[in-house]
């Protein structure tokens, strides 16, 4: 089947330097992730490293496959929703950081995709727009 893709742009307030600095701590990935209630890296989170992400009792992998200061930042999951992507888009705009989220997904099969269509807590569209407001409310505390 071919990957389903989904993109959602906007704007927080905050510098480019200091978005990234929050989306590249695994400390604070529950401030910001929706869902998330432990991120635990495997050494250094740079491209190629692996983190150990806990979504309430469900474990998952994420392999970091972007990270390039300040502006780009990305992970396949290595867990339940294997070859998953999301990726991180940062762009200067003055006062402003543009934040552009990709979800990506490779439905397994024509079943799986008709039932994540059919079951309203698999929208991306509402788990990427709770991740841009979860990333406000972090960068303003």
């Amino acid at each position: 089947m071919r990957p389903v893709a989904t993109t959602l742009g906007n704007y927080v307030v905050a510098p480019v330097e200091r978005v990234f600095q929050l989306l590249t701590d695994p400390t604070r990935f529950p401030d910001w992730l929706p869902g998330c209630s432990s991120a635990e890296p495997a050494g250094p989170v740079q491209k190629g490293s692996q983190l150990n992400v806990r979504f309430g009792t469900r474990h998952t992998t994420f392999e970091i496959v972007d990270c390039s200061a300040p502006y780009t930042f990305g992970w396949v999951e290595r867990g339940a929703r294997q070859g998953c992507k999301t990726f991180f888009q940062l762009d200067f705009a003055g006062s402003l950081t543009g934040v552009t989220i990709q979800d990506v997904w490779e439905p397994p099969s024509l079943g799986a995709l008709v039932r994540a269509t059919l079951r309203r807590r698999r929208f991306p569209e509402r788990r990427l727009d709770r991740t841009i407001q979860n990333l406000r409310l972090a960068l303003s505390g």
